[in-house]
């Protein structure tokens, strides 16, 4: 049976308390391969004669609602064993973009099958699957349509995987605006546009935060995590080997500048005009910490609502249970807040 929590019993409202984090305990069932891989787990990079230890200052570690990260963690730990709405038939939708087609695949929670519901679209590079997973159950039962775009660097075949690699990314990425209207069309219901979200953990992260800057105005809010904000910045803090590494998928830092400015979500801020998240770990290695900021304070500095929480102890991929209900409570309270909504987690069978 589902431990019972306060957050069973109703609306859940924004709160935020300090206490000391547990021992890490083990991962979930399907956690990323990159989740804790000593490869991605070291210090984020800082620039310019910044410190970390003023960054964390800045934008430090908030604790989300209780009684909703306690839900989640019920939820995570019944592993659909009961709760199985993510586990119904999937949608597929085909999205085109110019001469591209590519598909969407979309889950909708009961309640939302006849009105208009919210809808989050999750950018990740695994090309999507159906069945139970705990992520799409969690904003199921939060009420959101849940989809998944299959856009052009998806590994949904071994050539999809590259298309959007070096000179090709600048032409892919016009896939999140084509999604983003795929989606209005599909889920808007007599005459009733719904709000649409995006976000996404590294790769994803920066769809996401490319689809909020030079698309803005395809979403309507956006939660980046472990996302670079600046790509010529990001290669130049890195070693040669990781710039070589890198070259194939996004450019080499002095032959490519330019094009690595156009992909760049710092190159297009002054065009945002929605809310937008970032959440970084303080010891993930691929993500600079420093461009984040500047990425942030920029928008600030325009009066748009913007917010970066670094997090001490956490590195790229974070996927054990506690990591997973901390992260996805901000998601769900950020994104309810944002569009307006109550915050109430479905239990329900």
């Amino acid at each position: 049976m589902l431990r019972a929590s306060p957050a069973l019993l109703g609306l859940l409202l924004l709160g935020a308390c300090s206490r000391p984090v547990a021992p890490a305990s083990p991962k979930v069932l399907g956690a990323h391969a990159d989740a804790d891989s000593p490869r991605v787990v070291g210090a984020a990079l800082v620039r310019d004669g910044g410190s970390r230890e003023e960054l964390l200052r800045r934008h430090p570690r908030v604790e989300p609602d209780a009684a909703l990260k306690a839900t989640l963690t019920d939820l995570l730990a019944d592993g659909g064993q009961h709760l199985r709405w993510s586990a119904a038939p999937v949608e597929d939708l085909a999205c085109d973009n110019g001469g591209v087609r590519f598909r969407i695949q979309v889950r909708t929670p009961p309640a939302c099958r006849e009105r208009t519901c919210p809808v989050l679209a999750f950018y990740t590079t695994g090309c999507p699957r159906p069945g139970y997973h705990w992520r799409p159950e969690f904003f199921l039962r939060a009420g959101f349509i849940y989809a998944e775009p299959a856009v052009r660097g998806t590994a949904c075949s071994e050539d999809w995987a590259r298309a959007d690699n070096g000179p090709l990314r600048v032409e892919a990425a016009t896939d999140l605006e084509a999604a983003s209207r795929c989606l209005r069309q599909r889920f808007t219901r007599e005459g009733v546009v719904p709000k649409l979200g995006i976000l996404g953990w590294s790769y994803g992260g920066n769809q996401t935060l490319v689809g909020m800057t030079r698309f803005a105005g395809s979403y309507d809010a956006g939660f980046a995590l472990a996302a670079k904000t600046d790509l010529g910045s990001f290669l130049a803090q890195q070693t040669p080997e990781v710039r070589r590494a890198r070259a194939d998928e996004y450019g080499d830092p002095e032959r490519d500048a330019e094009r690595l400015r156009a992909i760049s979500p710092v190159t297009w801020v002054d065009r945002v005009n929605a809310p937008i998240a970032v959440m970084l770990g303080a010891r993930d290695p691929k993500v600079s910490l420093s461009d984040a900021h500047v990425f942030v304070r920029k928008l600030q500095a325009r009066g748009q609502d913007a917010t970066l929480m670094i997090i001490p102890e956490h590195a790229h991929l974070t996927e054990r249970p506690e990591e997973i209900a901390f992260e996805h409570a901000h998601l769900l309270q950020f994104f309810t807040s944002r569009f307006a909504l109550p915050l109430r987690v479905d239990t329900r069978p």
